[in-house]
């Protein structure tokens, strides 16, 4: 499954693909917030957390750019 193609699922459907073949790979953490990176087929899914509340606020599905350069000194690609 491509980046495209895992948008177009629905929201659910999104999720479930993330838990059930995502591979964790790095945390994040800032000020205020945590960030989690999964890798999923050729892509890269950021679950950003608010530790505050235990809660999901959102999540970043991306490739490359600046999102994924946080993690770079952390992780093997």
């Amino acid at each position: 499954m491509g980046l495209y193609e895992y948008l177009m699922l629905s929201e659910e459907s999104q999720w479930n693909e993330l838990w059930d073949n995502g591979k964790f790979l790095e945390n994040f953490k800032s000020i205020d917030c945590s960030f989690s990176l999964y890798g999923l087929y050729d892509f890269f899914v950021e679950i950003e957390l608010d530790p505050m509340h235990n809660t999901i606020l959102c999540k970043h599905v991306f490739k490359q750019g600046e999102k994924l350069d946080k993690y770079l000194d952390n992780i093997e690609l």
